[in-house]
């Protein structure tokens, strides 16, 4: 056998016993090897871990043909199941994309995490809106998984690509606009010719037991070739609307580049941290975390009331919605339910608000002294004020106490609950009593030291979305963001 054939076939699995016997035996291992290879291995149950390194794996040219005929081989059981059904055929045309030889190793090992879950969701031959952005999200997270490797950080860095996710936005929309029947068929061909070989090489140097298998494989993979001309021309409308959602999530994940948020971790790498959350609660779900309530304990305000537009003309802070508006408070409202009300704060009156080494102590989220003294732990902090892990690390707090003068005006209300909008059967109870405020009312020389909660930086153990390098250090100075 070929030296690069054997290393390629046992990047999936181990020799058979007849491998390491006489010449003969040998031969016929190789045969068999090959075929139990090609056999088509769609597993739905493969880590983070896992599909990440097989996917770099997979950038080694013979490893990845081999790849991409076992990934034909499972469309195509797949697809006969059910000829009909447009889903399976819609994996089959995300399988065949990866094959364009313009995409390059870099692009192609992209592309095959961030389509692996949308395959997996089409092979059940599911195209339910939720669960095509639920797949978006979790190819997301795999691409995270793989951009944060140092081998791909390297190329990136050798290759000047600054910002993966415009560069991969691009690249997805110039595939889109150029894809037509006629390439994914001709791919299909290449890929089919390609099995051909394998299987000639399984049938040829194997057991004669494996001729009748192979001949049922290949009468399988034809006769979906047969039927091919039809329904990948008709699976080409959900894939470009796929493709067109993909780029359109690049592109906001590249806009969201390091970009600034007040009273959140000033540098996010996109929703990366927001991902790694999940992951951590598919895990283990903390106990801060509801799953699967029907409904939320505390609904979000859906609108404002009229007293409550009369308040904002009358000078409370203005939580009203607008897009495109550039106001911290700006649609604030729908963190309380519907018992919000606008207070006027006397001077004097001491507010507290739990921060991380990144958040800014100017922003609009505070409470009282006495519901910050009622919290037990950082856990009962998360539930009860609907905070998840993604926008606040905690670990740290202020007093920011009302000046002298006029009284301070302010929304306050049970903190509603908080529904995660990537994955919606997560949520957070809320009910504690919050405070909601214009920063710009705020004077920094009133606002006092900063000091540890003495509930750590931590959520759990081994937390995959922890940001810092080792424990941070506490700074007594402000971090007064705008001013």
């Amino acid at each position: 056998m070929d030296k690069d054939l054997q290393n390629a076939l046992a990047f999936y699995q181990p020799a058979p016993e007849g491998w390491f016997s006489g010449l003969g035996q040998k031969m016929e291992a190789a045969g068999e090897w090959i075929w139990e290879t090609i056999q088509g291995d769609f597993n739905e149950n493969q880590t983070t871990g896992q599909v990440v390194t097989g996917t770099l794996i997979s950038m080694i040219p013979l490893v990845d043909q081999i790849c991409d005929v076992r990934d034909l081989v499972a469309n195509c059981k797949k697809i006969k199941e059910d000829e009909n059904s447009t889903g399976p055929w819609v994996a089959l045309v995300l399988t065949l994309i990866g094959l364009f030889p313009s995409l390059g190793s870099l692009v192609k090992g992209c592309m095959k995490v961030l389509l692996l879950s949308g395959r997996k969701t089409f092979m059940r031959a599911s195209q339910s809106g939720s669960l095509v952005a639920k797949s978006i999200d979790e190819g997301m997270a795999l691409l995270h998984k793989l951009l944060d490797m140092p081998a791909v950080r390297h190329t990136l860095k050798s290759r000047k690509i600054y910002n993966i996710y415009h560069f991969l936005e691009k690249q997805v929309r110039s595939l889109k606009a150029s894809l037509t029947a006629k390439s994914l068929l001709k791919n299909f061909d290449e890929l089919l010719s390609a099995t051909r070989s394998l299987l000639d090489k399984a049938v040829s140097w194997g057991p004669a037991s494996l001729r009748r298998p192979a001949a049922a494989l290949w009468e399988l993979l034809t006769d979906v070739r047969r039927k091919a001309d039809v329904m990948i021309a008709r699976a080409l409308k959900p894939v470009s609307d796929y493709l067109e959602r993909l780029a359109n999530r690049l592109r906001v994940e590249g806009d969201n580049l390091y970009r600034a948020k007040a009273g959140k971790n000033l540098h996010v790498l996109g929703s990366e941290r927001a991902a790694k959350e999940l992951e951590a609660f598919k895990k283990k779900k903390p106990e801060w975390v509801d799953k699967g309530l029907k409904k939320p304990q505390y609904p979000a305000l859906d609108d404002l009331k009229p007293i409550h537009y009369e308040k904002i003309d009358a000078g409370w802070p203005d939580i009203r919605y607008e897009k495109d508006r550039a106001l911290p408070t700006n649609g604030a409202f729908n963190t309380f339910d519907d018992s919000i009300k606008a207070v006027e704060l006397p001077p004097g009156e001491k507010l507290y608000r739990v921060v991380d080494p990144s958040s800014g102590d100017n922003s609009i989220c505070w409470m009282r002294e006495a519901e910050f003294t009622a919290l037990k732990s950082k856990s009962d902090w998360r539930r009860r004020f609907a905070v998840w892990k993604s926008w606040n690390e905690n670990g740290e707090y202020v007093v920011y106490t009302v000046p002298p003068g006029k009284p301070l005006k302010v929304w306050e209300g049970r903190a509603a609950t908080q529904i995660n909008k990537k994955v919606p059967e997560y949520s957070l109870e809320g009910g504690a009593v919050q405070i909601v405020l214009d920063p710009a009312d705020l004077k920094k020389e009133f606002t006092g030291p900063r000091r540890q909660t003495g509930w750590g930086y931590r959520d759990f153990d081994d937390d995959p979305a922890y940001p810092y390098q080792g424990l941070p250090q506490l700074e007594n100075k402000h971090k007064w963001h705008g001013k």
